[in-house]
């Protein structure tokens, strides 16, 4: 049986593809109003779930344990900017790091993993540098 494809479905997935921000379920629902303006948080909710288990879409945990959606389904990590908040997208060179070939050996069934770095993003790492230059005032 094919899974049924509602509108609200496919707006809420469109919304989660379309991002590059990781939105929360609060966020997804604000952007699918756009478009829908009676849809519910519930529904949201359920959509992000049913499209989560259909592995159509990723649930990403980060530093504030907030569920984010994310629309890239090829394995990939994250860096979290301490300063702004923003979110980029890791892509890997290689399919899984050592230590889990290593885990595998031991006996460990992986499924996925998640590795999240935390810093500052380029754009605030410059403005912060620049803030802290010391002034070019001339003394006599």
């Amino acid at each position: 049986m094919k899974p049924r494809q509602t509108r609200q479905l496919g707006a809420v997935y469109d919304v989660v593809h379309a991002a590059h921000d990781h939105p929360t379920a609060e966020e997804v629902h604000a952007r699918v109003r756009r478009r829908m303006p009676r849809v519910s948080l519930g529904t949201v909710y359920r959509n992000l779930q049913k499209l989560a288990t259909q592995q159509r879409l990723r649930v990403v945990h980060l530093a504030d344990r907030t569920a984010r959606y994310d629309g890239m389904l090829q394995e990939h990590d994250h860096f979290v900017c301490e300063r702004c908040g923003e979110v980029t997208d890791l892509v890997r060179k290689r399919s899984a790091p050592p230590d889990c070939a290593t885990l595998d050996r031991a006996g460990y069934g992986i499924r996925a993993h998640a590795l999240t770095f935390y810093g500052t993003c380029p754009g605030c790492g410059k403005a912060m540098t620049h803030r802290r230059a010391p002034s070019r005032t001339r003394r006599a």
